[in-house]
């Protein structure tokens, strides 16, 4: 027994010494997780929803979750919604929404959404405590969509969205593209059929 754990002690030792470092994730995508705004719906009924309409999304709505939502739109449809993101943090979201008809099938959507972080002291590592006057940062994106019903059952849509991020002294611009399918499966008046919705969302343009 004695000698099994001597052999046991050894090889655990070994295997100490030949063991190497392990290093998860892609070095070419390090510190690419940004504009995580995106990823915020500013409008209260389909942000209710938790972002699981993909399929049924209408309207204005669309632009945030699956732009071929926007080709059911039937005429001209305005939108504009303030939120107090995270009460107390003083982060403000406002955004604004136009949709409207071409043609026999399409759609043209325009939305703009500004986050606004109000007055933030600036501080060094000698002056932590501020003192050095105020900085307002501030995030907006620009989305131009345009959206196609095919048939009765097929609609598709494209939305190309520019962002912009400032705070004190850096500022960043990037442009991505949302796009996005709704199928239903039959066309009936008692609106039953099963309906199914894909989206692929702020994908960035290099």
């Amino acid at each position: 027994m004695k000698k099994l754990l001597n052999y046991i002690s050894i090889v655990s030792v070994a295997l100490g010494w030949t063991g190497a470092p392990a290093f998860a994730g892609n070095e070419d995508r390090a510190g690419q997780a940004r504009a995580n705004e995106l990823l915020i719906n500013p409008w209260a009924r389909t942000a209710g929803w938790g972002g699981c309409n993909i399929a049924l999304v209408r309207g204005v709505e669309a632009l945030s979750l699956n732009v071929a939502g926007m080709a059911h739109n039937k005429g001209t449809e305005v939108t504009f919604a303030q939120t107090d993101w995270m009460k107390g943090s003083d982060i403000k979201i406002s955004a604004f929404g136009l949709a409207q008809k071409v043609g026999e099938s399409g759609s043209l959507g325009l939305a703009v959404t500004s986050m606004n972080f109000g007055d933030i002291d600036r501080t060094t590592e000698a002056q932590p405590d501020g003192g050095l006057g105020k900085f307002t940062p501030q995030f907006l994106t620009i989305a131009f969509s345009y959206a196609k019903s095919f048939s009765n059952s097929i609609y598709g849509g494209l939305s190309v969205r520019m962002i912009s991020e400032s705070i004190n002294d850096v500022k960043s611009q990037g442009i991505v593209v949302d796009a996005g399918i709704q199928y239903v499966t039959g066309f009936n008046e008692a609106k039953d059929d099963l309906k199914f919705g894909i989206a692929l969302r702020n994908v960035e343009l290099q």
